[in-house]
């Protein structure tokens, strides 16, 4: 009898699928070659599946077994953090998970292996404390530190105040002890934030000795430096103090687009740092940091470019491991699909160059269920209820001057998002699926933007105009099937001027009238709309869905111009949605629909951070015309039910929606209900509290 080690309020189960749980590499077996563990939640019922993945002999394919099962309520996902380590010395990896007991309570499971199965060895734990936040615990890198033959690990803390402590846990065969809050590193107040950073564990600067922490760290200017601690009998030191062990310079490295993992690819007998790294065009290259050079780039080409749509980018997750048994690390990827199978694919190391192999092992269909909803609106995940989700999307450009206040038609948008337009103003693009308002306004002219935004709608682009240079593009985007060309300088019987309003700020639409302008353009037939992830379940505790390190935050504000844009909203905890405030003269003002006077009430907030930039073009008071990148990724902020989480976003193309990760690679699901997302640049500090 396993039992649970659930405490307190747990989550509504969200790993249904392998790619949607947690994975980790390690020599389960202890014959010299790694495995890959897979924790995920077949029945999305709260229980635990541990399968592991091996190459068996000298097949390219990987082979699948189950090492562990446990029944429903007894997991949650959610709230474990896991590594592969030895604990017992036997020479067989085992699985350690920190697991969020509520509040400031964790505790220490162990998953011991057995060579062809993990015995689980009790609720009470290795270790436990009612003192520690799970939250704060930015990584858990496990590896031997202390020089002798116990395996230990090392947690990354954050702290206020931007201070870092690494704190250290040593295993006995029996628990973990553990060597006190003061930790074996402190970085001091003010100067590491470790949401920039990724954490990896080995041996980077000699090949013997204790393992070292090795930390991937984000500059400005998109540069990236290299530190590595070392132990010694006083504690972690940094290699090189803060200058670091490596420094790619400015303009080279967005962490944002890459997922780390450590290990000897090129069997020196050293460590190595490899990620994979996302460019604009959907590709995909697996980047080498040698422990020859120092853990320096090796260069931006690669070991190995992986083409568009060959790597489902969002939900993918890297592991390193020797699966041959040949001396060198290779990669692995465990990626979700949209019908709920998981897709593996191995990177096979040469020393010197890696070899992808796609679909080393695939997932059954049907064998286990995603938390994703793929039954309801793709733009809201709320219940279809007899609707159609192949009905055509409208994206209609919508003023944001204060003059032009309250707009008209938001109460009824699936999604809107605020983008930044010449002279720090916004304009809106509202997004109309489920419902067509019969008033919808006001209406004002495209900006670059709309290009990069409406494809993934599969949508009617509704707007007054646009600079020539950006007519034209429309035009051309339109004669290639990306979207439909709504322009009311082309379609005038869709628009009407609201004389009661000053004008620009007067021209109106509606749902019904835009659908007779899609017709009349041949665009009423069905679309594949993509989807984005929203919970299959509308109940679930505020930390499941990718949210377990997140932070409360009910406050929060979006730091356009004071005077007539910055925006505020506020966590409705009754409502489950946040209210929100534009400032109009300096002062906020409740964001409302003119239509029927009602508050918005925006159930997830989402925070886009990307590079946006002079795009050469002036309006006709000579500002700059603004452009921005929206495919590849970069970091994002997810404001959902109380909390915050600081993640990822990424999108390979223009067709493709955006998908919302942790720094990890987990996916971060949203709530079903109205989303509103803001657009910004890198540099901007979004507030909370």
């Amino acid at each position: 009898m396993i039992g649970s080690v659930l405490v307190g309020p747990v989550s509504v189960a969200r790993a249904g699928t392998v790619a949607d749980g947690l994975a980790v590499a390690g020599d389960f077996r202890g014959n010299g070659r790694s495995q890959l563990a897979a924790l995920h939640d077949p029945g999305d019922d709260l229980g635990l599946r541990i399968d592991v993945l091996e190459q068996v002999g000298t097949a390219e394919p990987l082979a699948r077994t189950s090492w562990f099962l446990a029944g429903p309520n007894a997991f949650d996902l959610a709230r474990m953090k896991v590594v592969a380590t030895d604990v017992d010395r036997d020479g067989k990896a085992d699985l350690v998970v920190l697991y969020d007991d509520g509040g400031t309570s964790v505790r220490l499971l162990v998953f011991r292996s057995t060579g062809s199965s993990f015995a689980f060895t009790g609720t009470a734990g290795w270790w436990r404390s009612d003192g520690y936040a799970f939250s704060r615990v930015a990584a858990m890198v496990a590896g031997m530190f202390s020089g002798g033959d116990r395996n230990g690990l090392l947690l990354v803390y954050q702290y206020d105040d931007f201070q870092m402590r690494v704190h250290y846990l040593e295993s006995d065969g029996k628990q973990f002890l553990y060597s006190g809050d003061a930790g074996v590193y402190d970085s001091g107040p003010g100067q590491y934030d470790t949401g920039r950073a990724r954490f990896v564990a080995g041996h980077f600067t000699r090949a013997g000795g204790p393992d070292q922490l090795a930390a991937l760290y984000q500059y400005q200017g998109y540069r990236v430096r290299t530190h590595v601690f070392d132990p010694t009998p006083t504690g972690l030191q940094p290699v090189n103090g803060w200058a670091g062990v490596a420094d790619t310079g400015e303009g080279v490295y967005d962490l944002g687009r890459a997922q780390v993992v450590a290990g000897d690819l090129d069997g020196d007998g050293r460590t190595d740092v490899a990620a994979l790294y996302l460019y604009d065009d959907g590709s995909v290259r697996a980047h080498l940091f040698p422990a020859a050079k120092q853990l320096a780039l090796a260069s931006t080409s690669g070991l190995v470019t992986i083409p568009q749509g060959a790597l489902p980018w969002s939900g993918t997750r890297l592991v390193a491991g020797d699966w041959n048994g040949d001396g060198k690390a290779d990669l692995a990827t465990l990626s979700g699909h949209p019908d709920g199978t998981t897709h593996a694919a191995v990177l096979r190391s040469s020393g010197a160059a890696l070899a992808f192999a796609p679909d080393a092992w695939v997932t059954p269909r049907g064998e286990a269920r995603t938390a994703v909803c793929v039954t309801c609106w793709p733009l809201t995940g709320r219940p279809l209820a007899g609707g159609d989700a192949a009905r055509r999307p409208l994206v209609v450009k919508i003023d944001n001057a204060p003059r032009a206040r309250p707009q008209v038609g938001f109460g009824a948008a699936d999604l809107v998002l605020e983008l930044l337009a010449e002279g720090n103003i916004t304009r809106y693009a509202a997004v109309f699926q489920q419902r067509d308002p019969e008033l919808i306004g006001p209406v004002r002219s495209a900006r670059f933007s709309d290009r990069y935004t409406t494809p993934m709608f599969r949508a009617g682009l509704a707007y007054s105009g646009a600079s020539t240079e950006i007519t034209a593009l429309i035009r051309q985007d339109a004669g290639q099937g990306r979207y439909l060309d709504l322009d009311a300088n082309i379609r005038g019987a869709a628009y009407d001027r609201e004389p009661s309003r000053e004008s620009p700020h007067n021209l109106f639409t509606s749902g019904g009238r835009l659908r007779a302008a899609a017709g009349t353009a041949g665009g009423n037939g069905p679309v594949d709309v993509p989807r984005w992830r929203f919970f299959a379940k509308p109940s679930h505790e505020p930390t499941a869905g990718g949210m377990s390190t997140s932070v409360a935050a009910t406050r929060l504000t979006i730091p356009y111009r004071e005077d007539r844009a910055l925006v505020r909203y506020q966590y409705d905890e009754a409502a489950r949605a946040y209210g929100r405030w534009q400032n109009s003269d300096g002062l906020p003002v409740r964001t409302t629909d003119a239509a029927d006077g009602s508050p918005i009430a925006a159930t997830n907030v989402v925070v886009v951070f990307t590079d946006i930039f002079d795009s050469g073009l002036r309006d006709s008071s000579g500002a700059a015309v603004l452009d921005m990148r929206l495919t590849g990724g970069g970091a994002a902020s997810i404001f959902r039910d109380g909390r915050r989480l600081d993640g990822s976003w990424s999108r390979a193309t223009v067709f493709e929606a955006f998908s919302f990760t942790t720094r990890s690679g987990e996916p971060v699901l949203l709530s079903p209900g109205q989303t509103w997302v803001h657009v910004i640049p890198t540099d901007w500090v979004v507030p909370s509290s």
